[in-house]
Formats: structure tokens, C-alpha cells, sequence
């Protein structure tokens, strides 16, 4: 599928060295996190037709913007370990409708792909509202990524460190390249029920500020213009917290930069 289509084979060998990295650091226990990537523009005619006579399965809501959009999306129960091995076993790409309230999946009437029980990964609604929320907003921002990044998971069971602000005071402190990369700073969301239109409609009104944003207790989604760019987003911040347990179990507190040292930062 899509053999011909040395973009989207780009994308595709992008996801699988991603979902590589995911599973080194530790940040893909079992089948923990999902991919997605718009890739409407890249499709021909042709390619638009591996969709037709498809089933075509129901969505909650409607998302009116996303009508017509393609989507390449991580499968439901995927292992990163495995993605980066065979990444079409673990891959599917879905169309939504005109109305924004059905998909189809491309060649989901094929034999090999039935007996997969492909299905999108079950944290679909939230990449459709984050993708809906970038076309509207930034449209150059085209993948989502989400993974449990460790110390980014262990900071948000910390009290002092459940506010974005608080967060952010803590991860520009920690190493320049973060204020420098990300001077708009991480968003925070409290917890959620994974997979709900809650935390898929919080997702996506946070990332409207931000390119990325940490869920309390459960992990870290980012956008970016490529899957290498959010993967780095999460990657940055993630060494910055990395940090501040290191300092930690040294048995010192963590002196950080000063705040002026940060707003000098900001107006480099």
C-alpha cells in the first residue's frame, strides 16, 4: 500500500525509527503510546481510491472540519517495539467522511488486513480533535505524538509541580535548550480518563498555546511539523526533568537557572 509514494514511505520509515527511540527510553511499556500523521496532501486520485467500498465505522460527534482528511494512525494494542520492525503490521490509514462523523480504513476489505482486526489506536478521539484544532490554527503542524514519558510522569505525582507554571519554572530551569526550544513551555492537563472526549477536547484547546502538553499521572502529547520534531519536543523536556530526579538523588536541591538567567533566555 502506498508503494509508490516515496513521501509517505519517508513518513512511514520516520515513524518506525521514532517508535525505536520510544521503546529505548523506556517510554513504550506493552502497547503504550500512538502515532498519527495527516497525510491528505500527499495522495493522489489513485490513492484516494484504496478507500472505496470500505466499511465505514461510526465516530462520537462530528468533527466538520476534518471532512476529507487522511490520516495515518498507530493501531489499537500496537507494541513501538514492533512498529519499528514491521511498521505496517501496526499502522492503518483512515479517511474520514464529508461530515466529519465516519472513517474508513484503506484496504480494510482485503483479506490479510481483516484477519488483523486493524482497528485505531483506542486514543483516536483525541488525535482527530488535536488534528481538527491544527488545521484550524496551524496547519503547517501536521503529527501527534503520545508516549509515557517517565520522569515526566513522575514530576506531576509531585504537589508542587501540578500547575503548568510551576512545571515550566522547573523545566527552563533545568537546562537552557529547553527556554531556548520551547519558550512557550509545556501545557498541563489534570487527570483524565485516557481515551474520553474530555481529555481529547482539553488536549486540543492546550496545544493550541503550546506544542506540547503533559497529562497528569498518565504521560506527554506534542505536535510538531514531522514525527522527529514532537518526538524532540518530548525528548527536551524530558531531559530537563531527567535532571532535576539526578540532582535529586544526589541529595541536593536543584539550584537551577535564576530567573533572570531565563528571561535572558527568552530575549536571545
Amino acid at each position: 500500500m502506498f508503494e509508490k509514494n516515496l513521501q509517505i514511505q519517508e513518513i512511514i520509515a520516520e515513524i518506525a525509527d521514532t517508535a525505536q527511540c520510544l521503546w529505548d527510553k523506556g517510554w513504550a511499556e506493552r502497547n503504550a503510546g500512538n502515532i498519527s500523521v495527516n497525510i491528505t496532501e500527499l495522495l493522489s486520485a489513485e490513492e484516494m481510491g484504496l478507500f472505496e467500498g470500505t466499511a465505514v465505522e461510526p465516530l462520537h460527534g462530528a468533527r466538520s472540519t476534518m471532512h476529507d482528511q487522511v490520516l495515518i494512525v498507530t493501531t489499537a494494542g500496537s507494541r513501538m517495539r514492533d512498529l519499528a520492525k514491521n511498521p505496517w503490521d501496526h499502522l492503518c490509514v483512515l479517511k474520514m467522511n464529508s461530515g466529519g462523523n465516519e472513517y474508513q480504513l484503506a484496504g480494510s476489505n482485503s483479506e490479510k488486513r481483516k484477519a488483523k482486526s486493524e482497528k485505531p489506536t483506542s486514543e483516536l478521539p483525541t488525535h482527530l480533535s488535536i488534528h481538527e484544532m491544527l488545521l484550524e490554527k496551524n496547519p503547517e503542524l501536521k503529527t501527534v505524538v503520545h508516549t509515557h514519558a517517565t520522569e515526566l510522569i513522575a514530576l506531576t505525582h509531585i504537589p508542587d509541580f501540578k500547575s503548568a507554571d510551576s512545571l515550566n519554572r522547573l523545566l527552563w530551569g533545568m537546562h537552557p535548550e529547553t527556554m531556548l526550544f520551547i519558550p512557550k513551555g509545556a501545557g498541563f492537563i489534570p487527570y483524565l480518563l485516557t481515551g474520553s472526549m474530555s481529555i481529547a477536547e482539553a488536549s486540543a484547546k492546550a496545544l493550541e498555546d503550546h506544542t506540547v502538553v503533559i497529562w497528569e499521572k498518565h504521560g506527554v502529547i506534542a505536535t510538531g511539523t514531522s514525527v522527529t520534531e514532537a518526538f524532540d519536543t518530548i525528548d527536551l523536556i524530558s531531559k530537563s526533568a531527567r535532571i532535576y530526579f539526578l540532582v535529586k538523588q544526589a541529595g541536593i536541591e536543584p539550584e537551577g537557572l535564576t530567573a533572570e538567567q531565563i528571561k535572558e533566555l527568552a530575549n536571545w
